[in-house]
């Protein structure tokens, strides 16, 4: 089975991403961290959002919020 994953910001750390993730609620197991140069993006899995409104106060994030 495929999941579906929607784009979650990109960040300056792992720590920053997995930070978003941690303070949004968000199981481990539903993000998905790529290093791409000097940033790294995290995607979250579409299910895993169900309508959910994350909070993003800009820490860390390198593209503001999408």
């Amino acid at each position: 089975m495929s999941w579906e994953f929607e784009q979650g910001g990109k960040f300056g750390s792992e720590k920053a991403a997995n930070d978003y993730a941690r303070r949004n609620g968000l199981d481990p197991r539903d993000v998905q961290l790529t290093r791409k140069g000097d940033e790294v993006e995290l995607n979250i899995r579409r299910s895993a959002l169900d309508g959910r409104s994350l909070r993003d106060n800009g820490e860390g994030r390198r593209d503001g919020w999408g």
